[in-house]
Order: structure tokens, then sequence, then C-alpha cells
């Protein structure tokens, strides 16, 4: 064999041998997932993020399409409430893979005085124009001073018909399909910053909605989260890790109004996700 076609051969299989490492890190990095379940039934996945990859956000996306089809399956409908920003931008990936037209979003948040007034409905203008939501499925909150807001888009919200918005049947708040958060380092969700005024009422008040203290705008309640069907909360950053302990293995965490992302729980009978990265599972005592 001439030297050109053994160094061809031994070319073509180092090239074949990368592409098998390759594709087997593909592998990995796609099914590296983790799931722990609390004892307060609280679940808790730890996703291995890889560079290559969105694995945090492509398994969000997953979990927000299957539990809207099967929504859509068994009452026609799926409501949904989101925020801003990060958690937003990612949806526009649902094109083509949900019908929209069954599809309602409400905002667990957003500012209604001033130049801000319909911060999280413009910043997700281009995401719901994208997906071909129809108008009368986008639930806006009214701009009005904040408390008025609240008590508005409560009303909406609870007249909506029971295909789209259920009723819970521990404590008779209105029951969304789904709550789409995130939380910061500082255990924040929604406009429920720590020992905030809208905090303080939660848990055990009857509202679904209150005015976000020094935010001139709403925030949906803890009581209302923990009254929906289902919560998926993401905390990826390593920032958040410590954040992350406290809220998921302190064991006064449902009470602790220091944090509360900690807060939302199962008692109400929501599943309650967590999706954590490896990073921000890092100071996670052994589960």
């Amino acid at each position: 064999m001439g030297m050109g076609m053994g160094m061809g051969m031994d070319m073509g299989m180092g090239s074949i041998a990368i592409r098998g490492r390759l594709l087997l890190l593909l592998i990995w990095a796609t099914v590296a997932h983790t799931l722990v379940v609390l004892p307060d039934g609280r679940r808790v996945h730890i996703i291995n993020n890889n560079v290559l990859l969105d694995n945090v956000g492509d398994f969000i996306l997953t979990r927000v399409e299957e539990l809207a089809n099967n929504a859509i399956a068994e009452k026609g409908a799926f409501s949904m409430s989101i925020g801003s920003g990060t958690t937003v931008k990612p949806l526009s990936a649902l094109a083509g893979r949900l019908d929209f037209s069954k599809v309602h979003l409400f905002f667990g948040n957003e500012r209604t005085e001033g130049e801000a007034a319909g911060k999280c409905f413009g910043s997700g203008q281009e995401v719901f124009a994208s997906l071909g939501i129809p108008d009368s499925n986008l639930h806006r909150v009214p701009e009005l001073p904040a408390e008025e807001a609240a008590e508005a888009y409560e009303a909406i919200i609870r007249g909506m018909p029971p295909s789209v918005v259920g009723v819970n049947d521990n404590n008779g708040l209105p029951s969304l399909d789904l709550c789409l958060l995130g939380s910061g380092a500082d255990g924040h969700c929604a406009s429920l910053y720590p020992n905030s005024a809208q905090v303080v009422e939660s848990p055990g008040g009857r509202a679904v909605y209150l005015a976000a203290e020094g935010k001139g705008g709403i925030t949906i309640t803890i009581d209302a989260i923990n009254a929906a069907r289902n919560v998926l909360l993401s905390a990826g950053k390593a920032s958040q890790s410590d954040m992350a302990r406290k809220c998921l293995a302190w064991s006064n965490a449902a009470a602790n109004r220091a944090l509360p992302s900690g807060m939302i729980s199962t008692s109400e009978g929501a599943v309650v996700e967590w999706i954590l990265t490896e990073e921000s599972a890092a100071d996670l005592p052994a589960m």
C-alpha cells in the first residue's frame, strides 16, 4: 500500500473517530438529566447544560408542549402565566408544535403605571406574533394604578370559563394549567420579592393578584401559583446555587418569606418542578 493511500486511510479513520466522539458527546449531553423527588413532592430536574446545546431551554419547551397538548386534549384549552424576557423568548421555538388558537396567555407580573406600563407584554410581542396567538387569547393587564390593576386583572382571570382556567379544589382560587417562572439569585419570582408586602400576605391569602410594592405594577400571588395545576421554575446559573440550596433543602422553606421561590409548594396540589443545571445544583446536599 502506498504511503499516500495509508495516510488517507489514517486521516479518514481519524475523522470517523472524531465524529464518533462528537456524536457520543452530543448523545450524552442530551440525556444527562437527573430527577430528584423531594419528600414534600417537589420535583428537581438537574440538567447538564452542555455548551453545544441549550438542554435547559429544550427541556422547558418540551414540558410546555407536553402540558399544553395534554390540557387541550382534556378540556380544549391551555392557560399559562408568563413573565418577560428570558422566560418568554424561547417560546418562539414552539411555533408549529402547538395549536395556539387554544392557548391562553396571562401575565405573572406587569408594570401598569408610568412609561414602563405594559413592559412585559411589549417585550413579548414579537414572540406572540410569531406563534400566531389570537389577540383574544392574549390577556393583557390594564394600565391603571397598581391596586386597581390587580383587582381588574383578577376579575378577568376569575371570569374565564372553566375550560380555560379551572378552580383549585383545595383553596377555591383560579387554577392555571401552568405558571412558567424564573427565579433570581435573591429568591424572587414574578414580582414576589423577599419580605415584600405582596409576599407577607402569603401563604393563606385569597388574592390572585396584588400590587407589587415599589414596582408600579402587579404580581401573581404565591397562593395563586400554588393553586395552579403545574409550575415550572428555572434557576440555571451558578450564582443561584446558594438560593437553590436554601429553597430546596431548608425545612422551613415554605414559610420563609425571605425566599419567595421556596414558598412555591405542592400544598394545594400543584406539580412543582424546579429546573436546575449542574452548576446551580452544586450546593445541594446529597439527595
